[in-house]
């Protein structure tokens, strides 16, 4: 295929031709789409309003109408949830066959459909920040503040849509120019240290030009602890085992523990930028509101834990809430939207800890804890309940006033329609509804949707503390250690984490061992950020999936059955508990899948596209 009239096709621009010209020329009109060239350039407003459209192509896949309408969370091709819907786009990822090509508008492929894939938007958010940083001078009546400013900005973007690129694909080619469809834009692929190091010279520049923080009319901009945060974030990745893979081969290796002393001091970084400057009022919120850094009532609409987030919130909350996470009985709608929802799985369920006999706080696994298979849900992490509504739990109450109750158990009145309707007929739930992102009384009957909002969290400060930790534990072979310049060790920043929600610090015996340890901060890191696009990324990184996903049927359920009926309460009754295979949720991950594959089309135009190992 002749590779300029390919970038020419409006239906068919893909990755590398959205970096070069296009004919939808939506990167080169400002936001209102009708102004022209000259236009985007004559003064700050014109320019800044320009940069502002990159923002808007951040929320990569959260949305209620992205993936095709799929309703597809990522935790659902991860071990977090288990989709609902019979046409989940997260079926096809879950199949483990990534052709390459245009497959699915959700993660594997360039389809731009149904919003577009997250690589689709990265593309289009790279054009218009590499235009900002190349064009800049040629801007009217612009202060040197402002241009600044939206250097800061542009400078941290490009590395935040570039971060999307690689740790998807490995090391990408170095998009620093706009292309012309003349054969410039068929660049050889760098490695991912290679990627990684020309990401972090954007991020100096943004750190040399971005304010320590923005005045309240700008809030969600990029700021400086925006971009500590996330270099904290991209040093962690670029230690990680899948990481230090070249190109030619995708193969287990340890982390690189230079790296890693280099990302825990990252984190510090962060801590002390935060030390310095209480003012600012970034903390860790208290565990005794601990739901409501996920979810707020007023303005400004930002949490003190946040580091980096897209101010712009989820849209339609009622639609948001229905499509992703509330059963028939509590949503309201037809079609999808009222039937279907992920369900968390029994394999995160059994990553919350349970508080023993003595009052410390063990794995489920550890015999201290005293867990009890059939009272699964006693003494348990306080975070469960903030994330988790299991069977027989009140929540809500009908238009008559009438208590409701998580009726996910057998014969219950949601597995009913679950199993009969046709746009769930062919799944299997699991016995579980998140509740870490709704609020009772959001529903159907009381409709209290707005009541609370939500945004998307990109980085907020418990990530740090969990940075910090597995950066020292994999540099220094320790968990009390401290690596050079840093004031916590990993047991540390782990107990921080665990304290501020009440949980006892870890237990000796299991500090003072290497596997222990590194199982015990690796799940708590599940547990704290825990439905928030970092669980899929980490199995990745920690080459660990296709150990996670290993089996027929790696995903598991909770069976409910009621033993007893006493009464209409139904937090009373009495259950028997069954932990089974979740048989539709299929997870085919081979040692290929780490990275995904380049769209065959791609491979075929562009000489220097060296496909990833496998595909």
């Amino acid at each position: 295929m002749n590779i300029k009239k390919y970038m020419s096709l409006l239906l068919v621009c893909t990755a590398f031709a959205l970096l070069s010209v296009s004919c939808e020329d939506y990167l080169d009109k400002s936001p209102d789409q009708g102004i022209d060239e000259n236009e985007v350039y004559k003064d700050y407003s014109s320019f800044s309003g320009f940069l502002d459209k990159a923002y808007s192509y951040l929320d990569l896949y959260s949305g209620f109408n992205a993936c095709g309408n799929g309703r597809t969370h990522v935790g659902a091709i991860s071990d977090e949830f288990a989709s609902m819907y019979n046409g989940a786009e997260a079926k096809v990822i879950n199949s483990g066959a990534w052709s390459g090509k245009s497959i699915t508008s959700f993660e594997i492929g360039n389809r731009s459909s149904g919003g577009g894939t997250a690589i689709w938007k990265a593309y289009k958010g790279l054009r218009i920040v590499n235009r900002i940083i190349q064009d800049i001078d040629k801007v009217g009546d612009i202060t040197e503040l402002e241009e600044s400013q939206m250097l800061g900005q542009a400078y941290f973007l490009r590395g935040w849509f570039y971060f999307q690129l690689i740790k998807r694909y490995g090391g990408m080619p170095k998009f620093d120019a706009l292309y012309l469809g003349d054969g410039s834009e068929d660049l050889p692929r760098m490695t991912y240290q290679e990627s990684h190091a020309w990401m972090m010279e954007d991020l100096d520049m943004a750190l040399k030009y971005l304010p320590e923080r923005w005045d309240a009319d700008n809030v969600g901009r990029p700021d400086r602890i925006a971009a500590l945060a996330f270099k904290s974030e991209a040093e962690l990745y670029a230690a990680s085992p899948l990481m230090q893979n070249d190109l030619e081969s995708t193969v287990k290796k340890p982390y690189n523990k230079a790296a890693c002393i280099v990302a825990a001091q990252a984190a510090q970084a962060v801590l002390d930028e935060i030390n310095q400057n209480p003012g600012w009022g970034i903390q860790l919120r208290d565990g005794s509101d601990y739901a409501h850094i996920f979810y707020y009532s007023a303005p400004p609409y930002w949490q003190s834990e946040y580091l980096w987030a897209n101010y712009r919130t989820t849209g339609s909350t009622s639609r948001y809430i229905r499509s992703f996470f509330l059963p028939n009985i509590l949503s309201k709608g037809t079609g999808n939207d009222a039937i279907v929802f992920n369900a968390p799985t029994q394999n995160m369920v059994d990553l919350f800890g349970k508080q023993g006999s003595d009052g410390i706080y063990y794995p489920i696994t550890d015999a201290r804890s005293g867990y009890d298979p059939q009272d699964p849900y006693a003494n348990r992490d306080p975070r469960f309940y903030n994330n988790i509504l299991y069977c027989g739990q009140k929540w809500g109450n009908d238009f008559k006033g009438k208590p409701l109750y998580i009726e996910l158990y057998e014969g219950g009145g949601m597995s009913k329609v679950l199993e009969k309707n046709n746009q769930s007929n062919t799944r299997q739930q699991t016995g579980y509804l998140c509740k870490k992102f709704i609020w009772e009384g959001a529903d159907q009957y009381k409709k209290l949707w707005n009541q609370y909002r939500h945004q998307d969290v990109y980085i907020r400060l418990a990530e740090i503390y969990l940075n910090l930790a597995e950066a020292s534990f994999e540099a220094t072979g320790s968990a009390t250690t401290r690596v050079e310049g840093c004031s916590l060790s990993a047991e540390e920043a782990v107990n921080i984490i665990r304290a501020r929600v009440g949980i006892t610090p870890l237990p000796a015996d299991i500090v003072s061992d290497e596997t222990a340890f590194r199982s015990a901060y690796r799940r708590e890191r599940a547990v704290e950020l825990m439905f928030e696009d970092k669980r899929w990324w980490d199995l990745r990184r920690w080459m660990v999936a296709d150990e996670v996903f290993q089996g027929n049927y790696p995903i598991k359920g909770m069976k409910v059955t009621p033993i007893t009926k006493q009464g209409t309460d139904q937090s009373q009754w009495t259950y028997s508990y069954e932990v089974v295979d979740v048989i539709p949720e299929q997870r085919v991950f081979e040692m290929r899948n780490y990275w995904y594959p380049f769209a065959l089309n791609d491979v075929a135009a562009l000489n220097n596209l060296v496909q990833n190992p496998g595909w």
